[in-house]
């Protein structure tokens, strides 16, 4: 008799026990709780203790406001660092890879930090919290990386974080998500792997070609001088023979009008003065002269005027 009343005893202990502790619940001093009843919101509570609940009934959803979590983009932890071996990480492509300026592909890691602060809003309001979280940081990345050029995205990781971040915050604000961001960070920003050789090739042909520019440079510096200077001397060398030439002309004009001035006075003079000097310019310059004289009786006759002590 008496085991029979132990047995039905102890179920009845278990359930009340059950029941019991089913009761209650605690929160720490950062935490919220969202109580449903029957799948519907009763209330949020935000204070620290011990609480009670209908057991069965209500259901209790509690969130660290005070806690930072973190939800990486374009990769996914697979297993956590140990003393042993580091962490390991799977790129998720369809994330990762986003287009630059001018259609140039780059890969992507990414990690945004927040704060739960509207634990209702949090649980209610969309279905996958980090999935949204996730769409709605790809759309802002995106929009910000298509604008930027290649060599500026792939060095300026942490100004492009600091840019997504407010248009991160205001749309995730439209969403009422209730989270609060802490930070937005780029882990990643490389080149995949199949495009990085032609990278390199491509830095390298332009590291060569602004060499050869300050080749150039250097050598159009020296030679540009020297250059200026020898077209400045040739034109000075230009200006001073043809000044020359322009004296002499007009010398030669004033001895020309002179002499055609004498010339109308008295012609025969003139014309036979003229045939002496230039008889005389041209004969000195003749080594060996002769002297012709043909009269009547048709005999030439020559005076050879060539001597060895020079010409006379």
């Amino acid at each position: 008799m008496k085991s029979g009343k132990l047995f039905i005893l102890i179920p009845l202990i278990i359930v009340i026990a059950a029941v019991f502790l089913s009761s209650y619940y605690t929160l720490d001093n950062a935490e919220e709780a969202v109580i449903e009843r029957f799948g519907k919101l009763t209330s949020v509570n935000t204070t620290a203790g011990l609480h009670f609940k209908f057991p069965f009934i209500d259901k209790v959803i509690i969130y660290n406001t005070n806690e930072i979590y973190s939800l990486q983009y374009g990769y996914r932890p697979l297993s956590n660092a140990t003393t042993d071996s580091a962490a390991t990480y799977q790129d998720v492509d369809s994330e990762a890879i986003v287009l630059t300026k001018g259609s140039y592909l780059i890969n992507i890691g990414a990690v945004i930090q927040y704060k739960i602060t509207d634990t209702a809003a949090y649980h209610y309001n969309v279905d996958d919290q980090e999935g949204t979280i996730r769409l709605a940081f790809e759309s802002v990345l995106r929009s910000n990386i298509q604008n930027q050029i290649l060599d500026e995205a792939l060095v300026n990781k942490d100004s492009i974080a600091k840019e997504i971040m407010p248009d991160l915050a205001r749309k995730l604000a439209k969403y009422n998500v209730g989270i609060t961001l802490t930070e937005v960070k780029l882990t990643d920003v490389l080149l995949p792997e199949d495009v990085q050789y032609a990278y390199d090739d491509v830095n390298i042909a332009s590291n060569e070609k602004d060499s050869y520019k300050s080749q150039a440079d250097k050598y159009s510096n020296e030679m540009l001088p020297k250059a200026r200077a020898e077209a400045y001397q040739m034109i000075q060398q230009a200006e001073s023979y043809k000044a020359e030439k322009v004296a002499q002309a007009k010398g030669d004009v004033t001895n020309f009008n002179q002499v055609y001035e004498k010339y109308k006075v008295s012609k025969e003079i003139t014309k036979t003065r003229l045939y002496l000097e230039t008889m005389e310019k041209v004969l000195s310059t003749v080594k060996n002269k002769y002297i012709i004289d043909f009269d009547n009786d048709n005999v030439l006759k020559f005076l050879p005027l060539q001597t060895d002590g020079g010409t006379q």
